[in-house]
């Protein structure tokens, strides 16, 4: 007979990783790197870590007790059982190469986040786009259901200022990064595929065909037992159901949704949608927060909390009080310009994350749709070489539905230049078609003054970007503006 001393013992077992005390994180600064090093300080592990810079990432972890090394040296792995890198980490780096001298192992990324799941009730939250919000959504509707789930995630949850939420429950939510196909450790119960484009295809032999096959992959990684959640309003993802032999559940917009979307509609920050499901009830859904993307991924959220019989209550509950994801079409207010010559003019600052072409389009989307009389204005910073030279054609056709357009150098993460694929060379290509005002920024000192002359008095500035574009915006544009009430 099973006492608790007993349970109490096998849970310890299966939890620790045996002879692993000391943890070592080269580029702990990454938001996927910090997220995971966090959640194993919390578990009572010592963690240190190495990065180039300091930030506020960095900062927080040094006040939770992580020792960071501020440059990369070998002495820096001396003590530690296992090393942790990204994809971004060259097998030339010191740390690496002094932990290969050393024989300690050295894991992906991907492969500790595995480990920590390993013996949990994980749900992964995969696909290129809407990962974000759509585990964060979900975390939302499990908390205030009393379910004490643990959030891993790339993004600050405005209802809950923090990226990692440690719960005492099974549930694990989960991001499942494709970037580096380091997703393909994980072994959830659920997986929710939100979509699939044709991103970071230079870890994918420049095949998107390779992309999809992935993704295969993955879901085959699920139990007998486990499911799949999949997004065919998305082509590519519906793409791959024929592939798939597990229980699946479709949602969308589409008519042969298993969990349709229909009555969409948004007013500026607030949407209002029904949601269909099978043998169960039908759910008016209001969520504060915009976009058709949003509510296929509040929909997401709902079929995975409808699997696990969360009540339709908490589900609507939770939706509405849901406050959204930082720099997640994330409103910063309404502006008085601060000077003499302008001081009737106001300004609306809305700031997004999205990078790849189909997400700032549904940007741009959401924006239109919200508020179809203002002057839309983008100020963009260009996310890697990389992503620009491959989908070049698409970052085009998108830029060209704003009405000024403001460009930024590209944000590198530490990528050499591709020539051809600079913002100079994305500024001549829309400049060929004179649809709109564009001007390319070199020196930030400069964006201010130059913005405040595009200005009608009747303007949305849209800030697009993944990189350093929010300190950019904040040091250069909001602090020279008088913020007055929220819309």
């Amino acid at each position: 007979m099973k006492t608790k001393k007993h349970d109490d013992y096998l849970n310890f077992l299966i939890t620790k990783m045996n002879n692993v005390n000391y943890i070592h994180f080269v580029g702990i600064g990454g938001v996927g790197m910090s997220r995971i090093a966090e959640i194993l300080l919390k578990q009572g592990y010592i963690v240190s870590g190495s990065d180039l810079v300091h930030t506020c990432i960095t900062k927080k972890l040094i006040n939770l007790g992580v020792k960071i090394f501020f440059k990369h040296s070998k002495k820096n792995v001396k003590n530690a059982n296992v090393v942790v890198i990204s994809s971004a980490i060259s097998h030339y780096n010191p740390e690496v190469i002094q932990a290969k001298i050393l024989n300690i192992p050295i894991i992906l990324r991907g492969e500790m986040l595995a480990e920590i799941i390993r013996y949990k009730y994980g749900i992964a939250f995969s696909g290129t786009h809407g990962k974000t919000t759509t585990s964060a959504i979900t975390f939302n509707i499990f908390y205030n259901s009393n379910l004490d789930p643990t959030l891993i995630n790339g993004g600050y949850i405005k209802n809950k200022n923090n990226k990692i939420q440690l719960g005492n429950s099974p549930y694990y939510i989960i991001e499942a990064d494709e970037s580096d196909a380091s997703f393909l450790y994980l072994r959830p119960i659920i997986i929710v595929l939100t979509n699939i484009n044709n991103d970071h295809l230079e870890n994918y032999h420049e095949n998107f065909d390779n992309i999809k096959l992935a993704y295969i992959k993955f879901i085959k990684n699920l139990p007998f037992y486990g499911t799949v959640i999949i997004c065919i309003d998305d082509k590519n993802a519906r793409s791959i159901i024929s592939s798939i032999n597990c229980n699946i559940i479709t949602y969308g917009f589409s008519l042969d949704s298993d969990v349709q979307i229909s009555e969409y509609k948004q007013q500026k920050f607030s949407s209002n949608f029904t949601v269909t499901r099978k043998n169960k009830p039908t759910l008016h859904v209001t969520l504060n927060i915009p976009g058709k993307h949003n509510a296929l991924n509040a929909t997401a959220a709902i079929t995975v909390a409808t699997k696990e019989n969360i009540s339709d209550i908490n589900i609507l509950k939770s939706l509405k009080n849901f406050r959204g994801v930082e720099r997640r079409f994330e409103l910063c207010g309404k502006f008085l310009i601060n000077n003499q010559l302008d001081k009737n003019k106001t300004i609306t600052i809305i700031k997004d994350y999205g990078h790849h072409p189909n997400e700032i389009s549904a940007s741009i989307d959401t924006a239109r749709s919200g508020w179809p009389r203002k002057n839309l204005i983008m100020v963009f910073q260009p996310h890697r070489y990389t992503r620009t030279y491959y989908l070049f054609d698409q970052f085009i056709n998108t830029l060209l539905k704003v009405d000024e357009l403001f460009i930024l150098e590209v944000y590198s993460a530490n990528e050499n230049i591709i020539s051809g694929s600079d913002s100079l060379t994305l500024y001549n290509e829309l400049y060929k078609y004179k649809k709109m005002s564009i001007t390319l920024i070199y020196n930030y000192n400069t964006i201010f003054t130059t913005l405040i002359k595009k200005l009608s008095g009747n303007d949305l500035l849209l800030i697009q970007g993944a990189g350093d574009i929010n300190v950019i915006i904040d040091d250069y544009i909001i602090k020279n503006l008088k913020k007055l009430n929220k819309e």
